[in-house]
């Protein structure tokens, strides 16, 4: 057999689809492993990193003093994140109430 045999597309696609999910969850554990000392022991408390979209970080937040207290951390936190996992990982944080 060759060396450089032509693949099934399907195998391709699904070794593709492999790296892309790992490199996803790799960012999404960087954020949420961090996410104490980025945002502070008492805020850790009450919020959660739940998901990286096309540069768009979701975070769920219990209550909504703590989601007022939150937005006003929003700039120096997206600061901290680009610095973190790269410029281009994390773009924009939305903030919602949901279950931390």
């Amino acid at each position: 057999m060759r060396k450089n045999a032509p693949q099934p597309i399907s195998d391709v696609l699904h070794s593709v689809v492999e790296e892309l999910s790992r490199v996803k969850k790799k960012d999404i554990f960087k954020i949420v492993s961090s996410w104490p000392a980025l945002v502070g022991k008492e805020l850790s408390r009450h919020s959660r990193p739940a998901s990286l979209r096309k540069g768009t970080l979701q975070v769920f937040v219990d209550e909504s003093a703590w989601l007022y207290q939150i937005n006003f951390e929003k700039g120096r936190l997206l600061k901290a994140l680009q610095k973190k996992i790269g410029p281009d990982k994390v773009r924009k944080i939305q903030f919602r109430i949901g279950k931390s």
